[in-house]
């Protein structure tokens, strides 16, 4: 028989994030890096219009810089590689294009940074930012967490 969970009201467990609104002020739109492609671009502008964009301090700003650069460079990078999949090896044989590999690296880099800075929605909910609830209160949005969190704990 397994043992009996402890009620609620007396865990002692305070690892867990609680849920944070963000703030509602408007953010102006910084420079996106020089020479990246219009989709790209647009990608940067629609960070900056979110709710999320909010959250993210001057200093975040080189690493934020370097998440577009990547995903600039992964969508050059992956246009140049979908053209030939396969190259000649030395002796003449197909093998994969090893522009491939390096599209997997800078993916890799990019998801890691964006998980880190909240661009997802997974990873916004490890950081602990909830949206579309503006209309229910950090309490009731903590209580909720932390119910779904203890079911978990059995």
């Amino acid at each position: 028989m397994p043992p009996v969970a402890k009620p609620a009201a007396r865990r002692q467990r305070r690892n867990r994030p609680a849920l944070v609104s963000l703030p509602t002020t408007p953010v102006s739109l910084p420079e996106p890096p020089s020479g990246l492609l219009r989709a790209t671009v647009a990608a940067w502008d629609e960070l900056w219009a979110s709710p999320v964009a909010a959250t993210f301090l001057p200093s975040d700003m080189p690493a934020l810089a370097r998440v577009f650069e990547l995903r600039d460079e992964w969508t050059r990078v992956t246009r140049v590689a979908r053209k030939a999949r396969l190259t000649e090896g030395h002796k003449q044989q197909p093998v994969l294009n090893p522009l491939l590999r390096y599209a997997e690296t800078l993916a890799a880099e990019v998801r890691a940074l964006e998980d880190r800075y909240g661009l997802s929605p997974r990873s916004r909910l490890q950081l602990g930012i909830a949206f579309g609830e503006a209309h229910r209160s950090l309490d009731a949005l903590n209580a909720e967490f932390m119910e779904r969190t203890d079911d978990d704990d059995r």
